[in-house]
């Protein structure tokens, strides 16, 4: 097997194997006999064929996989089968299913289209010969543009997709994984695809969010990946129309209607006026106003099932001491808010990377999980203004990406299991971006 796993360069894929190795792991947990199949027959389809990375092109599909299982599809898919059926045992048996399909379809997207020669019947083989379920086949059938057919556009190919929450999320889901890597495209190529992306993707997001709505937190997570990649790649390049002007409204009132909903988020309830009063006259580089930022890293953490009311609130106000200029430290949010104290520490800890050594700094974040998520979350999401910074600001950044955060991610997902889905989340989204920054600026 691991001779399906080779680069361009005749090197093993050691990331290959891991994807391999852990969504095996994974199926064979749930029993998911389809994934197993479609697991083998995607590194045989696919073999000699390569990214333009140089590595092996199966990464792509098992990546995309093994990234469905991080956002944890399988809660939405059994929380949308429960509303259906309201039985746990018939949606728990339902979900298997359900879960099988999409991982073996994820698995295989690409094979109609990349692999003909392989698949002379345009991928009934998945059905006649490999016995997978039929569903399957017409998922990647959806999923595979045929420039060919007659009467084809790309609105009526993404329309179709739009179809079903099984290949909307694995479109979506394959789009973010292509994001990632936009950096080995020309910048031609980079531009077309940023434009079709805010063009096609963003509404998509919004389709499955509102037609699926239990998938809202994977949409969440993919929504601001997708924002991230292409504001970095747009700011890089100076194209226009990508970058726009947003509105807080719609964060600020989803990050209070879940406050409220839980009715134990106090502090969160405080900290949502406080932060507006606090930001007011900030604006971030691209002009819009800086509250965008604080609410973005807390509806982030949201989406991840971070919902604690102590690392929300923090999120929100984790800028106040740096961009504020609070006496003492921020202690007013504590004695004429009445925020809890625990709120502050949090957001003087996550603010003393200005006045510790960042060895020092990072050591004491590895020690507190809370301080742990918020900072990646806030890493996660000052990627996309780094672009406009200067050679050695951006140097510094990646840097402490390379030598601190991503440590800090795998320190993070070995002592702290509750978050490692989260971390692992996390680890991607701002790997991603600063891979692209570091490529584009050098």
């Amino acid at each position: 097997m691991t001779t399906l796993f080779l680069g361009q360069n005749g090197v093993l894929s050691t990331q290959c194997v891991e994807y391999y190795n852990s969504i095996k792991d994974y199926a064979n947990r749930y029993s998911l006999t389809n994934t197993i199949i479609a697991l083998n027959l995607a590194a045989e389809l696919h073999n000699g064929q390569f990214r333009d990375t140089g590595l092996p092109y199966v990464i792509h599909p098992l990546e995309i996989t093994h990234y469905l299982i991080l956002l944890k599809v399988r809660h939405a898919i059994f929380d949308m089968n429960l509303n259906i059926l309201h039985d746990e045992n018939l949606a728990e048996t339902q979900t298997n299913l359900d879960l099988d399909i999409l991982l073996a379809s994820s698995l295989l997207h690409d094979t109609i289209e990349d692999c003909k020669s392989k698949l002379p019947n345009k991928g009934k083989e998945f059905i006649d010969v490999y016995h997978l379920h039929q569903d399957i086949f017409k998922y990647v059938t959806i999923l595979t543009k045929d420039k060919t057919a007659p009467g084809y556009t790309l609105d009526g190919y993404f329309e179709s997709i739009c179809q079903y929450w099984q290949t909307l999320i694995v479109k979506l889901v394959d789009r973010a994984n292509n994001c990632s890597t936009i950096n080995a495209f020309s910048n031609t190529r980079m531009e077309k695809y940023v434009k079709e992306t805010k063009k096609y993707f963003y509404s998509m997001a919004s389709t499955l969010k509102n037609s699926f709505p239990t998938f809202s937190r994977q949409t969440t997570i993919l929504k601001y990946l997708f924002v991230s990649i292409c504001e970095t790649v747009a700011s890089a390049l100076d194209i226009k129309d990508i970058i726009s002007e947003e509105s807080y409204d719609k964060t600020y009132y989803f990050v209070k209607g879940l406050a409220i909903g839980k009715g134990s988020m106090q502090n969160t309830l405080k900290a949502l006026p406080l932060s507006k009063e606090y930001y007011k006259d900030l604006t971030r580089k691209s002009g819009d106003p800086f509250i965008i930022h604080p609410l973005r890293v807390c509806s982030y953490l949201i989406s991840l099932k971070i919902d604690d009311d102590i690392v929300c609130s923090a999120a929100l106000l984790h800028e106040i001491i740096k961009k504020c200029h609070l006496e003492y430290n921020g202690i007013e949010i504590v004695t004429k808010y009445h925020l809890d104290f625990s709120v502050l520490e949090l957001v003087r800890l996550v603010s003393n990377n200005e006045h510790y050594p960042l060895d020092l700094y990072y050591e004491a974040l590895k020690h507190n999980p809370k301080a742990m998520l918020l900072k990646l979350s806030n890493r996660a999401h000052t990627c996309t203004t780094l672009i406009d910074s200067s050679s050695d600001e951006i140097r510094s950044y990646v840097e402490e990406c390379e030598n601190f955060i991503y440590p800090l991610c795998d320190y993070g997902i070995a002592h702290y299991p509750e978050y490692a889905y989260s971390i692992q989340v996390m680890y991607y989204h701002i790997s991603s971006v600063c891979n692209i920054v570091k490529s584009l600026r050098s």
